[in-house]
């Protein structure tokens, strides 16, 4: 049996489902925030201020003294161009094998001698060529991203001295499929031309054999992705600056990356040996957001964070050889500090907050830059239930554009939130189970 496109997704299945695949992105699987589109720095709570902006700590309510989040998990699946559905649709037309039908006919004719069956292979073979590169030039540059999380917050908010401990992971995996077969799918069609116009012997010797099989087929999905892992303490403190109570927060950390590089032909002969160590580049790095936030009249709250403030640049690596030890591909992730600033409105019963990205953020897998505009509200209904509803822009890509929906449920200390988000082509969700006293 002819290697078949369905390996594609075999990989994607594989990594998705292997030690990578932990995770969380910035800050928008906490279900609080993801209800209302992804803002969060200046109204997030202490559960979550070492994920958004470490100066939050010393601006909660009063009431609050103490916080433990354990877990918060989320996860988010894009196919902004529908690859999923085009594989699907191309596995459907059995495109390769159809080419592979009429190449073995077309050299059986060749063999057997005879112009007329040899005009009418030539013919059919041309007829596939032409689908199959099309086909395949429709899947071309296609991406498909997921991204997951898991993290945990203990947190003492406090104005004069705040502090919390999170630990989080993190991934952003991209696919991309690239058509590599171009050149050998238009040698074919122009011996297939050459051979359905012979009119003698001597014309089919001079057009040459066709030589296919599935196993020269080079298109691929590239898989990139990377898992990062990062433990630190939030501290943040109230000072009084030019006559303004302002918070300031700081959040060393320790981060743990590893990048994969993974190619995944349609031809790959099996996928059951895969080894990671072969795609795999491991770092240590150390690293530190900063936040600054203030409470204004009339329950009104602004803040600002710059996150991985250290510029890192991390090279993506691959063994030459299986079980050799990886080199460097030439691709570099750019770990760039991220900068967000936000405005939110709070009273007994209701929040708003926006956030806004003040640079476009590089990408970590394979998907495109980024840059939100997040804004959201949550009513709240006797500190007993809360509802909210978010949309996010995103400037730069208008089909990354997701509206939310999100539930909270916190009697006697005990929190459990969960929210969705998405639109046609992305789908997100999010639960976080918490106490808070």
């Amino acid at each position: 049996m002819s290697p078949k496109p369905y390996r594609l997704f075999a990989g994607i299945v594989l990594l998705l489902n292997s030690s990578v695949a932990l995770a969380m992105p910035f800050s928008f699987l906490d279900p609080r925030s993801m209800g209302m589109g992804g803002a969060g720095v200046a109204v997030a709570d202490a559960a979550a201020a070492p994920l958004f902006n470490p100066a939050l700590l010393s601006i909660t309510r009063y009431s609050d003294d103490f916080s433990l989040t354990l877990p918060t998990l989320g996860a988010r699946v894009a196919d902004p161009d529908d690859l999923i559905g085009s594989i699907d649709k191309f596995q459907s037309g059995n495109y390769v094998d159809n080419l592979q039908t009429s190449i073995t006919a077309l050299n059986d004719a060749i063999t057997a001698g005879v112009i007329g069956p040899i005009n009418t292979a030539a013919g059919s073979a041309s007829t596939n060529i032409s689908s199959l590169s099309a086909q395949l030039a429709t899947l071309n540059n296609k991406p498909i991203t997921f991204d997951a999380g898991a993290a945990t917050v203990v947190g003492i908010p406090n104005k004069r001295f705040g502090i919390a401990f999170y630990a989080n992971a993190a991934v952003a995996t991209g696919g991309i499929f690239q058509y590599r077969d171009a050149a050998t799918l238009a040698t074919l069609s122009t011996q297939a031309s050459c051979l359905a116009a012979a009119a003698d012997a001597g014309q089919v010797a001079a057009c040459g054999t066709p030589s296919f099989t599935t196993d020269t087929l080079q298109s691929a999905v590239t898989m990139r992705g990377v898992m990062l892992a990062e433990t630190g303490f939030a501290l943040s403190r109230e000072y009084r600056i030019n006559k303004q109570n302002i918070a300031l927060g700081i959040t060393p950390k320790i981060m743990q990356a590893q990048l994969y590089d993974v190619p995944i032909g349609i031809n790959s002969p099996s996928l059951s040996n895969f080894n990671g160590n072969d795609y795999r580049a491991q770092y240590s790095l150390l690293n530190f957001d900063i936040g600054m936030a203030k409470n204004h009249r009339n329950g009104w709250r602004s803040g600002l964070v710059i996150k991985n403030v250290v510029p890192a640049f991390l090279a993506f690596k691959r063994a030459p050889v299986a079980g050799e030890t990886p080199v460097a591909t030439g691709e570099t992730l750019r770990l760039m500090p991220q900068s967000r600033i936000g405005v939110s409105y709070t009273n007994r019963w209701s929040a708003v907050a926006l956030d806004v990205d003040l640079y476009r953020n590089d990408p970590a897998g394979l998907e495109n830059y980024t840059q939100y505009i997040a804004l959201g509200g949550e009513l709240n209904g006797w500190n007993w239930g809360q509802l909210r509803a978010g949309y996010r822009v995103d400037l730069v890509n208008s089909s990354r554009n997701i509206a939310s929906l999100g539930l909270g449920f916190s009697p006697f200390g005990v929190h459990a939130d969960l929210a969705v988000a998405g639109n046609a082509h992305e789908l997100g969700a999010a639960f976080q189970l918490g106490f808070r006293f």
